[in-house]
């Protein structure tokens, strides 16, 4: 069987369908990935050997000239190598996907990892629900990661093949964010090594370093509780995103900066030592899919604050492996940063639940349903 992935950038297909084309490629499938490799997502590692890619220029989000241009270069790689299942990922990989396809197409699947109009508002929450809702029509099937986004696309366009998943979206890897690979003399050289003492408490913000990620509102409410917890310290992992703001000043960046109960780690490939290395995640985001970075945190034990946004909630169990905040501000931010700064018996609860209940997330769940479609017979043409 030949299965072509198409996906928006190759850190998105290393990040989360690595395992799943390692596995196809076991039981003797041959695996292709269709993707951007533009300098923000621009790296590959070993995760992919094996695996056939086809650069394409894809679009980032609703550009319809871009989306024209990549689409005519996927069709040219699917008329060459003639897959046997099409699986696109992200919209903007299924819209693209939608615009390619002709009669005679193979089957081809669609996986949101979060519909964007069911989180936007006024007229774009209009454009977008047309252009995701036509574009989930092209597909065979769909699949989505919340039953909330299963009702969203049925109330825009009802009759359509739509399927949530049943595992944890694309779960993580627990052989890889796995605390026990560490011990405590381990993570206490780790803290050494980034500057943190055994005594202070280290918030950790994973991910893009954007406004919508709730990266400068975990910021600011840092500072806020800095100057009445001396021993409090973030850690940021990520990094700045061209095309979507942080939300912070130029003064506030400097700040940041210089500042010295700050770390910024930046990119890196071996998050699980960061987390190792950490007490608690801060993830404020107003949109995800389903967090990867939150499943991944609550495996190392390492307790959430989080948002109600689609996609945390659904991961971060409210008062049991951390808080699912319903008020969004800084402020309501810094009073649960403070309380859990200061409880440390809090923090061991919370930390003890987390791993209690890590099974959930496990990513082998994702890459056994996920075989289990290409199994399929027969395929629909468009």
């Amino acid at each position: 069987m030949r299965v072509c992935f198409v996906v928006p950038n190759v850190a998105s297909y290393e990040c989360f369908l690595a395992g799943l084309g390692a596995a196809l490629m076991e039981r003797g499938a041959e695996v292709h990935c269709v993707c951007g490799f533009d300098p923000v997502f621009g790296r590959r590692n070993g995760a992919s050997e094996g695996v056939r890619f086809h650069p394409v220029a894809m679009a980032r989000g609703f550009e319809p000239g871009a989306h024209l241009r990549a689409a005519r270069e996927l069709r040219e790689v699917v008329e060459r190598w003639k897959p046997d299942v099409v699986h696109a990922h992200f919209s903007a990989g299924i819209f693209t996907v939608a615009l390619a396809r002709r009669r005679g197409w193979p089957r081809t699947l669609g996986t949101f990892h979060g519909v964007s109009f069911a989180v936007l508002k006024g007229w774009r929450r209009a454009v977008h629900g047309i252009a995701e809702c036509w574009a989930a029509s092209r597909m065979d099937e769909v699949q989505v990661l919340t039953e909330g986004d299963r009702r969203e696309l049925l109330r825009w366009r009802s009759g359509m093949a739509v399927r949530v998943l049943g595992s944890a979206g694309v779960g993580c890897e627990l052989g890889r964010f796995e605390p026990g690979r560490f011990t405590n003399g381990e993570r206490e050289v780790l803290r050494r090594r980034l500057g943190f003492g055994m005594g202070e408490v280290v918030f950790v913000f994973v991910g893009r370093w954007t406004s919508f990620k709730g990266f400068a509102r975990t910021v600011r409410a840092f500072w806020r509780v800095a100057r009445v917890c001396p021993e409090a310290r973030l850690l940021l992992l990520g990094g700045y995103d061209p095309l979507h703001g942080s939300g912070l000043s130029a003064e506030e960046r400097l700040r940041l900066a210089e500042s010295r109960q700050v770390v910024v780690a930046g990119d890196q490939e071996r998050v699980e030592e960061y987390l190792a290395a950490s007490d608690v995640m801060v993830f404020p985001s107003e949109r995800e899919g389903m967090s990867v970075c939150l499943m991944e945190a609550l495996a190392m034990g390492v307790p959430v604050l989080t948002s109600t946004a689609r996609g945390c909630a659904d991961v971060v169990r409210d008062g049991v492996d951390g808080e699912v905040l319903g008020d969004g501000s800084e402020e309501a931010l810094a009073l649960r940063m403070e309380a859990v700064c200061r409880d440390g018996g809090l923090r061991a609860r919370y930390a003890e639940a987390a791993l209690e209940g890590r099974g959930r997330f496990c990513r082998g769940r994702f890459i056994e349903e996920q075989a289990g479609f290409y199994a399929m017979e027969g395929s629909c043409t468009a």
